[in-house]
Parts: structure tokens; sequence; C-alpha cells
């Protein structure tokens, strides 16, 4: 009988030792580590080593209890037993010790005991090999990392010596449930891609151009079209959410009846969910309705909320385990753990499994037909909007044939987004400018009147003595445009007008003109100020205050073209200057200044135009003209050069150590990312004999590489005399020249020449992930090289532990060696000032801290001074703080034989965050890659703003050696 009873260990485990038997105790050794709850203390338990009761492996003993048991000679049986039951109550086999089912916790033994190199049975191969990329599989990989996360932990704090063990096991299950995601990943957006392209059924051009323009009057079409057909707008388009219950009415088999515990989890909001959702991972009962592909979509929903709630207990155990002593903290830090273990695996499944749900709702869409008719619903709405306006669809028609006269792409627009967006944004251009609005601004030449407020002339808060309103220079960075201008004008009635443009550093021009509007003469003077001010080789930001020739100048840069309707008459004259603006587009940047308080650029422009404009009446005013110019220049340059701020680290160049040679004068440069880019170099102050502003030499640079890839370089550099120094403009830089890296000039005062070049490194060294072969400066290459640096001006789009790095080696302390610091408590503020969304704050603080377990940065403890300058090592008499470090990984490289391949440093594989990179000119993201994009935007992976034409998306991928 009692052989009856007896059961054998569950599927996939073998018995490897028999231990003595001890009364109705027997113990076993097993292959690996079985999860299992113990029948005394009910507490879950991993481990190889389990206790029978009776030979029932229903009954099992956890380590502590069976020593408990045997030392004391007391009864094992489970505290709640009652007499008389014991053939009745007793427990299921096997039954999983966790809110999760059974395969799940037997799937995640089996990935440790994988992670582990362990051998498995061929029973446990081929269920291993049958359950691989399921979405249950993938979470008990989250669940066995989780698990030995907390391991770990407790080895950690009770001093084990096999948390280096740990830590590498858990690491390597990290990397394959990440590995195993994203394989999944792909696969759903490959079905999605192929889908996509089997449906491939474009909208027409001239449909998506109406759809964009038209906006609610295609709308109000589209919605009659539908009437007719009996259809409804989501019909159209696969579901985007409660996509499982869209596949219940639309599969053909009549689904089972869905229990009623399910029912009301799918009524419950948000917040009550959540709670739901955190009270099941914490009990210690599988509940089978939170376990629905039901709910799916709400797990998923409130993944954050459920992981921050399980985290932040699991957290505050790890940062302040002193809330008791021994196995008590243990105890308390294993349950929290395994809590937050739990939740993160249901909430991986979850994702998961809406992923393969919206993968089947777009199987059923497509074979529905519903692509195509999508298609012809749309189409008929376009032919209703342009029979009821004939107007617009000559317009449509018109921009569409200027675009493909110009555009490479001409035969394939229709699939091109930047195509469409290009085509739109002149045409909404021209309509917008064909009829004025009804309330139209006050007329542009408006000024202050006497006996007005001061607080009301400056409500943009800034001192009048400031050359522009700083919140318009704000528009855009100084970095990219270096030359910043005002243009102001005096009309008369009849047509003429005089204008004058000055910049902060007081170089100006003036000229007079005729016009046939006030439009006209404004739209003429801020072209003729971009072009004398900029040439062809400065960026230039010009500030004028007409919003309509503002929006003209910007619409024709942007579009490289210039369009038969502007709004307004303009002269044949202001036609060809628009027309010499379109080459320089990328160098332009035009806002018109709304600010009412008067600051000294456009006081001064407006004073020098009124005398130009009045100079052509009066005998002498061609000298008054030049007087007062000469007094503007004065008067700026004296100001400016009054208030100049120090450069930064990437401009501020240095006199070379030897000074001069035979009349030579010799400085060394770092260059930033926006010189490279700007094509731009600052001369450093204090030169004796400086070239005079404006005039044009001859700059050569010279950069060795190896063999054949010796490059150089040769421009016509204009100098210019911007931000209190000058500066030559127009450089163009060799190929492959890295930010950070220095360059030394030479050039004999009163030579028409610049010699510069770069000097070979003894042996290449890789910094971070950028080889140098050339000398470099380490700050600035911390500085130019932080991450989101290549993304230009803006918000970045990064990960939370990109914003971290940036944040530290941007604002952070720099040290000659390259280190940064910065106080951990002004991490997030610090953050929030580079442009990180409030949304966001509350992930900075764990990104932190797998930095500091990657070993990417370092907490240590420094101090500040009174200024809240930081230190480290601390200074005597300052106040301690702990401080975040990062110091850059320098390693010496040696080269190739043939100098002709990259050396490479030997490198762990590691994991590459997805980021949004700039494309080459006339290439545009795939389908694929948007797609990937809209779901990093779903995860929170990615800043929610839509991919830029230009641009593409670089998924999350694993970097091998």
């Amino acid at each position: 009988m009692e052989g009856s009873m007896a059961s054998r260990p569950p599927s996939g485990y073998q018995i490897r030792k028999v231990h003595p038997t001890l009364g109705e105790l027997q113990r076993y050794t097993l292959n690996k580590p079985l999860t299992f709850r113990c029948s005394r203390c009910q507490r879950t338990n991993m481990s190889s080593s389990v206790v029978t009761i009776g030979g029932d492996w229903s009954r099992l003993l956890c380590g502590h209890c069976y020593g408990g048991s045997v030392g004391s000679g007391k009864s094992v049986a489970p505290k709640a037993k009652a007499a008389g039951t014991s053939a009745r109550a007793q427990p299921e086999t096997h039954r999983p010790a966790s809110p999760l089912p059974r395969d799940m916790v037997w799937l995640a033994a089996l990935h440790r005991s994988v992670a582990e190199r362990k051998e498995l049975s061929p029973s446990e191969q081929e269920l291993y090999r049958r359950r691989a990329g399921e979405p249950s599989s993938i979470a008990a990989i989250r669940y066995a990392e989780g698990l030995l996360e907390i391991e770990v932990r407790i080895a950690e704090l009770t001093g084990g010596r096999a948390a280096e063990t740990l830590s590498r096991t858990r690491d390597e299950l990290a990397l394959r449930r990440v590995e195993a995601s994203e394989s999944f990943r792909a696969s759903r957006r490959h079905v999605r891609g192929e889908h996509a392209s089997a449906d491939s059924r474009p909208e027409s051009l001239p449909t998506q151009v109406v759809r964009d323009v038209a906006g609610s009057t295609f709308d109000a079409a589209l919605a009659q079209v539908l009437r007719r057909r009996g259809l409804r707008l989501v019909d159209l388009d696969p579901p985007a959410t409660d996509i499982w219950a869209w596949l219940r009415r639309h599969e053909k088999p009549v689904a089972p009846e869905v229990p009623a515990e399910v029912k009301r989890l799918r009524k419950l909001s948000q917040a009550d969910f959540s709670r739901e959702a955190v009270a099941d991972v914490n009990r210690w009962q599988y509940d089978e309705a939170l376990a629905h592909p039901a709910v799916a979509e709400q797990w998923a929903a409130c993944a954050d909320e459920i992981l921050a709630e399980t985290e932040r207990a699991y957290r505050s155990l790890q940062a302040d385990p002193s809330g008791g002593r021994g196995k008590e903290v243990a105890t308390r830090l294993r349950r929290a753990g395994e809590t937050h273990a739990r939740a993160s695996a249901r909430c991986l499944e979850a994702q998961l499994m809406v992923e393969d749900l919206q993968v089947q709702a777009i199987r059923i869409h497509r074979a529905r037909g519903m692509p195509k008719l999508r298609s012809d619903c749309l189409a008929e709405a376009t032919r209703a909007v342009r029979k009821s306006d004939s107007e617009l669809a000559r317009q449509v028609d018109r921009a569409i044939e200027e675009h493909r006269r110009g555009c490479p792409q001409r035969r394939d627009c229709e699939g091109r987004a930047g195509c469409v967006s290009s085509i739109v944004e002149a045409l909404r251009f021209r309509l917008a400018a064909v009829e004025l609005p009804d309330n139209e601004p006050p007329a542009p030449n408006a000024r202050p009147v006497e006996g007005v407020s001061s607080t009301e002339l400056a409500r943009c808060g800034h001192e009048r003595v400031a050359f522009i309103c700083p919140d318009l220079l704000k528009q855009v960075p100084t970095d990219l445009a270096r030359v910043i201008g005002v243009v102001d004008l005096a009309y008369r009635g009849e047509g003429r007008f005089g204008f004058a443009w000055v910049t902060e550093y007081g170089e100006l021009g003036t000229g007079a003109e005729h016009a046939i509007n006030e439009h006209d003469a404004w739209l003429h003077a801020t072209t003729r100020g971009v072009l004398d001010l900029g040439g062809d080789l400065s960026n230039v930001h010009i500030a004028c205050r007409d919003e309509r020739a503002a929006s003209v100048v910007r619409c024709v840069v942007g579009a490289r073209l210039v369009p038969d309707a502007l709004g307004f008459p303009v002269s044949e004259r202001t036609r060809d200057l628009l027309a010499a603006l379109v080459a320089r587009s990328g160098k332009t940047f035009v806002d018109a200044d709304r600010c009412p308080g008067p600051h000294r650029g456009s006081t001064a422009a407006q004073r020098l135009a009124t005398v130009v404009l009045e100079a052509g009446r009066e005998t002498g005013g061609a000298q008054a003209v030049k007087s007062l110019a000469d007094e503007i220049s004065e008067d700026l340059r004296e100001t400016a050069e009054s208030r100049a701020q120090l450069p930064r680290l990437a401009e501020a160049g240095q006199w070379s150590p030897a000074g001069s040679k035979a009349g030579e004068l010799r400085w060394t440069a770092a260059v930033g990312r926006a010189q490279i880019n700007g094509g731009w170099c600052a001369i450093p102050a204090g030169m004796a004999t400086p070239p005079a502003a404006g005039s044009r030499l001859r700059l050569a640079v010279h950069h060795p590489g190896h063999a054949e890839r010796d490059g150089r370089a040769e421009s016509d550099v204009l100098i210019r005399h911007v931000g209190g120094r000058r500066e030559l403009h127009g450089v163009v830089w060799p190929p492959g020249l890295l930010p950070g890296t220095l360059v030394s000039f030479s050039w004999r005062p009163g030579g028409d020449a610049i010699l510069a070049g770069t000097e070979l490194l003894p042996r290449p060294e890789r910094v971070d992930e950028l080889t140098y072969r050339h000398r470099y400066d380490i700050r600035v290459v911390v500085r130019e090289t932080a991450p989101g640096a290549e993304q230009g001006a803006g918000v970045p789009d990064l990960s939370d532990a990109g914003w971290v790095m940036r944040t530290l080696r941007k604002l952070g302390h720099l040290s000659p060696d390259g280190s940064a610091i910065l106080a951990e408590k002004a991490l997030v503020r610090n953050c929030r000032e580079l442009g990180l969304p409030q949304s966001r704050v509350g992930r900075i603080h764990p990104a932190v801290e797998d930095l500091i377990r990657e070993r990417r940065i370092g907490r240590v403890r420094g101090s500040l001074d009174r200024n809240g300058l930081p230190s480290y090592p601390p200074r005597a008499g300052e106040s301690r703080v702990e401080l975040l470090r990062y110091v850059p990984k320098v390693v010496s490289l040696a080269p190739h034989p043939d100098h002709r391949q990259e050396a490479r440093s030997p490198r762990r594989d590691h994991w590459v965050d997805g980021f949004v990179r700039r494309l080459p000119a006339g290439a545009h993201a795939s389908a694929e890659q948007i797609e990937a994009h809209r779901e990093a935007i779903r995860a929170a992976e990615v800043v929610d703003r839509p991919l830029r034409d230009g641009f593409t998306y670089v998924r999350r991928h694993r970097r091998a050696r």
C-alpha cells in the first residue's frame, strides 16, 4: 500500500543521490534545482536537495524544517493538518509555489540549468526546444533571472563566496532574455512587414496630400463614404486597442464563454487592475483569471505601475537591510525579491502576448480584404473633396508636378513620407498665403510709443542693452548659426524704402530700393541681409519684424524652390534674390521678432535705415550715412566685447609652447562637433597683428593617415568677429576628423595662407567606442562624444542609461584626465535641464544602479565646496557627499602591419540601446524601421516624437567581439 502511494519526481527531474532514510523522511539530491513549497512552513524554496514525507513527492520539506525536525524529533506534519484528513487533504502533485503557471516555473529551472552549463536529459531537451521562443518561456528566463538576483544580493549581505558565480549566471540569463525578446519581436515585425508588402496598395499621391491638407473636410467626405458602404472608420485598420475582443468577434469557431471573474477584471480601471495585479503577485496561490489572454493588454498597460510598486519594496530592503538581523533580513529580502521577479515575468509575458495578438489581428484583417477596401474608400473620399473644391484640386496637382520635376525619386513619390511632407508643406504655405487672415498683425514698422510703462515694453523680461531678444536667440543654437544679424527698414507710401542689417560685433550693410508693397520691401531687405552677411561660407541667423517675409524665406530655403504664388505681389528683383537663397539651404535661419521691447540691434538698424532713406533727398546724405554707420559699428563692437563670455572648452585655442618661429604665429585648438559640422574654427585671443575682419585667406589642413590614407583639405576662409574673438568661417575639414582632435595652425602675419595639420599618435587609442589615431584632448572628447551628440540640436532620443551618461559627461566637473564627477542628488535636476521628460524622472535612479553594476560609472565619496563645486578625493573642511564618477576607458591598440584595417580592442559581448541615426543625403528609413521606432515609443525606450525624414531607427542589438 505504501509503495502505491510513493510517486516519482516531477517530469524532467532525475534523482542523482539517495540519502539514508530517517523515519518517514527521505532525502534526495536531484540533477537540478526544483521550485517547491514546504509542507510545514509553507515557504517557497528552490533547491536540488529535497525531502519527501512518507515517500509522497507532493509533500516536500525545505532544508530548514528537515534539520529542525531531525534534531528535535518533532513531527513533520503540516501545521494546518487536521486529524482524519490525511488521504483527502493532500495537495495536488507539485502545485506551483507562486502565482505562476507550473510550466513557467519548470522552464525557469531549465533555463537556469542551461545558463549554468549543466546537461539536460533527453526529455528536458525536448521540452526546452519545443517551448523556445514562446512568451511563457521568455518570461521564465526573466523569472529565473530575478530569483538569481535575490541569491546574489543575499550572498553579498552574508559574505558568501558564491556571489560572483551567481552574478555571471544572472548576467548570462539577462543576455539570453534580451536576445530571445528581440528575436520574438523581430519575427513579429517580419510578419507585419510581409503582410504590409503583400497588401502593398499605397495611397495615391493626390490622396495622401489631400488627406493632410483638407483635414476636417476630408474626414467628413470619408465618413459619408463609409456610411454608404455600411462601415465604421475603425474597420479600415487593424485594431490598436482591445485586440482580444476584436479577435473574439472575428473568429470563425465560436470561442468558449469567458469566465465571470475575467469579465470583472476587464471592466476594472487601470489603477484598480494595478492593485489587483500587485496583490496577485504577493499571494502564494496562482489565479487563472489573471492569466487569461483577455487581460493581457491590461497587464501590459499597467506594467510600469506594477513593476514600480514591487520594485520599490525590493529596492528599499536592498538599500537599507538593517530592519532585522541574520535570517530575518534574508527572509524579508527573498520574499520581496520573489514578488518582484514574479511581477516582471508576468508583465513581460503579457507584453509579448499582446504583440502576438496584434499579428493575429493583422492576418485576419488581411484575410477579410480590408486593405483593398480601405484604399477604395480613401480614393472615393479624395474624389469627392476634389469635386467640391476645384481650386484645391488645381493647387494639389500643381504642387505635385513641381515637386516631381525636382525630385530624384519622382517615380516613387507615393511611398516616400519625405516627398509627401515636402509637398504638403509647400501647399499649405501657398494656400495660407493666398488669403490674408481677418485679423492681420500690427504693421511691421509699428514701434512702441512714448508714455508706455517700461514693464509693458519689456514683456520678454530681458534688458534693453541685449543685442537681440534672448527668447528669439534660443530658436537656433549659436553652434549652428555663428553669425547673428538684425534687419530693419524705413518705408514710404510710394514704394521707396531704405534698409540696414547689423551684427552684434559691428558688421553692417545698407541699401535703398523700390518695392511693390511693404511686405515686398521686408522680403527684399531680409534676403539681402542673408546674402550679404552669410555669403557662401557662414551660417546666418537673421531676425526681422515682418512675419510674412520670415515665413517666405523659411519656405524657400526648406523647399529649395521659389513658389509662383507667395501670398503678396513681389518684384522681379526680390524673386531673383529668393532664387539665390535656394543654394543656402541648411545655412539660413530667419525668425520674426515679436518682442515688444526695443533691443540694441533693432534700434541701431532702424536708425540707420531711416538715415539711408532720407539720404537720397538731402545734400551730403552719403556722408551722413557713413558717419552714423561708423558710430553704430563702434558702439556695437565695444558693447559686445565688454559682454563677451569665455569660450567653451571645445572652442578655446591655445598658443603653442614654441610661440613663434621666424615671424610665424602658431596655435593649437581641439575641434568640437559644432565646428566640424559648421565649418568654422576660433583663433585664440592675444594675437598682436590679427588678420583683419572680413579678409579672406587660404587654409590648408593636412590630416596624415597610414599608407594611402593621407588626407588634405583646402578652402577659402573668411575672417569674422564673433563672440569677442576672431573666427575662420568656411573651413573644409578633412574627412574622418573626430571631435576632440588637436589641430595645429601656423600663419605668418600679412600672409594669405594658413597651414594646419594633425599629428599621429605613436599607437592608436580607443576612447570608449571611438578609435583615435591622432592627438586629442580627452576633456573635449568626453564632452563632445556624450550620448545624443550625434543627433544634433534639440532633445536627444536616448535610453534611461543614455540620459545618465549624457548628463554626467556634459555637466559633470571635468578633471584633466577626462573623468567627470557630479553630485548624485543633483543628477535628476541636471537631467531635466538637458531636456529629460518629466515622465521618465522615476527611471533615472534604477538606470544609475544598472550602470554601476555594469561598471560603466562608479559611486564615490567626495565633497562639495561653498559654491557647490565637487571634489574627489574629498577635501578637508568641505561637506561630504555621494558623487557619481565617469572615467573614460582609454585602450592603447596595436596597429595592423599594413595599417589598412582599423585596430580593434578586445571587448566583451554587450548590448547597444536603440537610437535614432541620421541617414546619408537622399536616403529614407524603411517601413520596417519606422514600425520599429513606433514600437520603441510604445515601450518608452525612446522619446515620443515622430521619426523625421532623413533619419532611421537602429534597434537594440548585441555587439559581438
